[in-house]
């Protein structure tokens, strides 16, 4: 079997090992004009794979560069461009590193989460009681999402004293509570992995 991992490592891998291929090809023919030919037609393919750019300036330009580039600047043909040399740090795409916060209930997530523990910095009052009715809604649609079965008044009383370490208590009417529970089941739909039966 042969394996990407057993073969070369590609100079620009969003061309694809065909092109990679087709500069090889162009790199062994002797006749300059065949050669010539044969490198218009690379740039051709090449942009064909990034349609979207095509209005783009300089879009030919940085085309003939990266055929440059992967042909390690060996390609002895009329470039319409001075070549501009491309250095390896340039080519290669740094890797991005995964969030790490600590997620104590994840159907919340992170965000709203830091919404919650920030609500006993709020001086005690109307502006806390708002901020707090603001968050609990939001609890309300991400519960209902997640599960339709344990969105109640008592799992939300229960996780905001939780998640404020018990120095927000809940001061919302039963009435209005469960007005907020109607809402976020209404417009919300519950997570199925379970695929549909055709």
């Amino acid at each position: 079997m042969d394996y990407n991992t057993t073969r070369p490592k590609l100079t620009l891998p969003e061309y694809g090992r065909n092109v990679q291929k087709m500069v090889d090809y162009a790199l062994t023919i002797a006749d300059r004009n065949e050669r010539q030919q044969c490198a218009e037609t690379i740039i051709k393919v090449m942009g064909s794979i990034f349609p979207q750019q095509k209005g783009s300036a300089d879009f030919e330009r940085m085309l003939w560069d990266h055929l440059a580039l992967i042909a390690d600047y060996k390609l002895d043909v009329d470039f319409p461009y001075p070549v501009t040399v491309i250095s390896e740090e340039e080519t290669e795409h740094p890797f991005l590193s995964y969030p790490k916060q600590q997620i104590d209930y994840r159907h919340y997530g992170h965000t709203l989460e830091q919404m919650i523990k920030a609500l006993p910095s709020i001086p005690e009052g109307e502006e806390r009681d708002e901020a707090v009715l603001l968050v609990v809604a939001q609890m309300a649609k991400s519960l209902a999402t997640w599960n339709h079965t344990v969105l109640s008044p008592d799992k939300l009383t229960n996780d905001l004293r939780e998640l404020t370490g018990g120095q927000v208590e809940m001061n919302i009417s039963t009435q209005r509570l469960e007005k907020i529970i109607a809402s976020a089941r209404a417009l919300t739909k519950p997570v199925n992995n379970k695929k549909k039966k055709r």
